[in-house]
């Protein structure tokens, strides 16, 4: 409301109050005297000064009201002037930050494109840095491999120059080379019982040689403390070798043992001719009639029952009640290998052919050859289940469970005659009608497709081999007991220990030579 429209309104009201006034007046003028009316007239009239007064003071009301209301109105101009000033200069401020952040933007991309590049030419760096790390690696494999070589070589060289050496009669130098040939195999070598480097330890002087007999050596049966042993010939000979000493437990020419077993007290023999003795440490024998004859071979079954074998049957003999209990007539044909795992017997005939027995049940059956060739030697690892049967042609099937065939050995030339585990060295011996013993080292079956044997050959025909620790039996065709010991690092401590000193320093330099450091090895 402006100031105008509220004077009109004031002069309004004051004119209603005078028109009001008046016509009271002339209401009241017929009925009331002069002088009530003159009262009555004063009090009219102040009434319409307080109401002036009033209609004064809401003027002046009305015009303070239109003064402020003229003042928030130029205040609320301004403001609406300054908040439109705002509103454009956020808008400038919401442009110029929109184009710095489309500037940020670029700037953020070109930065990700050149830290991609950089990342880029970073990972080909590494890339060629690898590549140029690799070559220097293979470069330093392949000298490595070379030296590695080179000092196998060395070792094998070294090994022959003592062999050659000991031919000569020159015992000192040739264990001088064996103990340095094995140095570089144990340092640089990939099996330990290399040919060349173990038959340089092994010695004249390292193989212990007995002649107990002048009769083949047909069984031995070591202690189960490893402490002793019995052997058994063919002039009926049963000899105890215990405390580095042999005694004769009994002799009569009349019998021809072909095996034994020991017990704690004494010995079971089994005699060729048809009969199954217990002869006790004493020399007291008791004899037990078996059928048949052509006896070759006495094995120990895991009820405790002993398994004798003929060419045509097998005898079971209860060593409880000394009965012999069962006799196998099925076997009408000739066999000569048999063995024992750990849930059945195995027969191999000469034809080929092979028959098994289940120990559990007792049930035999017969199988059809083995590719043709011969078993003329078995022997079972129970350690791994694996059964190594030996061939008339000289090789060596390692069987797994169930008849699968896992490797082949080759090495000997002529029919495998015995084999026997040095459990404690993990090592297979063979010995075959070439007269030589061969030792396979188990460690590499698994690592090396051709396990190449370490070879010995002996004077006259290998009868049997048995293993007493890490040493070696063989009985002989003449009656001999050849004995070593077969760790290659107690042999280089039986070498190192009959030696004053090592190579010198010239003796170094010719067999070994200057390019590789001169060191005392004793």
């Amino acid at each position: 409301m402006n100031r105008g429209h509220l004077i009109v309104l004031v002069g309004i009201v004051v004119a209603g109050l005078v028109i009001a006034a008046a016509y009271y007046l002339g209401m009241m003028r017929g009925v009331e005297t002069d002088e009530q009316r003159f009262v009555n007239m004063q009090a009219e009239l102040q009434r319409l000064k307080e109401g002036e007064e009033k209609a004064s003071v809401a003027k002046r009301v009305a015009e303070q009201m239109e003064e402020i209301a003229r003042d928030q109105r130029m205040m609320s101009d301004a403001q609406r002037d300054s908040a439109e000033k705002q509103r454009l200069l956020a808008e400038e401020y919401a442009r110029e930050a929109q184009r710095e952040s489309e500037l940020a933007r670029e700037a953020e991309a070109k930065a990700n494109a050149a830290r991609q590049e950089a990342e880029a030419a970073s990972q080909e760096a590494q890339r060629e840095r690898a590549k140029a790390e690799e070559k220097e690696l293979e470069a330093l494999r392949s000298k490595n491999d070379a030296d590695t070589l080179g000092y196998r070589n060395l070792a094998r060289t070294l090994g022959n120059a003592s062999v050659l050496a000991r031919e000569n009669d020159n015992l000192t130098l040739a264990r001088k080379l064996a103990l340095t040939s094995w140095y570089f195999q144990e340092k640089y070598g990939d099996d330990k019982y290399q040919a060349e480097v173990f038959r340089a330890l092994v010695s004249d002087d390292v193989v212990e040689t007995m002649s107990p007999s002048h009769s083949a050596v047909y069984d031995i049966d070591v202690s189960s403390d490893d402490n002793s042993f019995v052997i058994c010939t063919g002039y009926g000979e049963i000899m105890s070798w215990k405390d580095r000493k042999l005694s004769m437990i009994f002799s009569d020419k009349k019998y021809d043992w072909r095996g034994m077993v020991q017990t704690s007290d004494g010995v079971w023999a089994l005699n060729f001719n048809g009969s199954l003795c217990y002869i006790s440490y004493s020399g007291k024998m008791v004899e037990y009639e078996l059928p048949g004859a052509e006896y070759f071979m006495l094995k120990k079954m895991p009820d405790g029952k002993l398994m004798a074998c003929a060419r045509h049957r097998v005898v079971m003999f209860d060593v409880q009640k000394r009965v012999p209990l069962v006799v196998r007539e099925e076997l009408q044909k000739r066999f000569s290998v048999m063995a024992i795992t750990h849930q059945e017997v195995l027969y191999f005939f000469s034809d080929g052919s092979v028959g098994i027995t289940e120990l559990a049940t007792g049930r035999y059956k017969a199988l059809s050859s083995l590719g043709g060739d011969v078993v003329t030697a078995a022997q079972y690892d129970r350690r791994t289940d694996m059964l190594y049967i030996g061939l008339a042609s000289g090789k060596i099937q390692v069987m797994k469970k169930g008849g699968v065939l896992y490797k082949q050995l080759t090495g000997h030339k002529a029919a495998i005659m015995g084999m026997t585990l040095v459990v404690k060295e993990n090592l297979l011996l063979s010995i075959g009608r070439d007269k030589e013993l061969h030792i396979w080292n188990l460690d590499r079956l698994e690592q090396v497709n051709n396990v190449v044997s370490t070879s010995y050959r002996f004077d006259v025909w290998p009868m049997c081999i048995e293993a007493v620790g890490s040493k070696m039996l063989c009985g002989m065709s003449t009656g001999k007991i050849t004995q070593w010991e077969l760790s290659i690092k107690q042999l280089a401590k039986a070498t190192r220990d009959r030696l004053k000193e090592g190579l010198s320093e010239s003796e170094w330099n010719h067999y070994v030579g200057t390019r590789v450091k001169y060191m005392k090895l004793k």
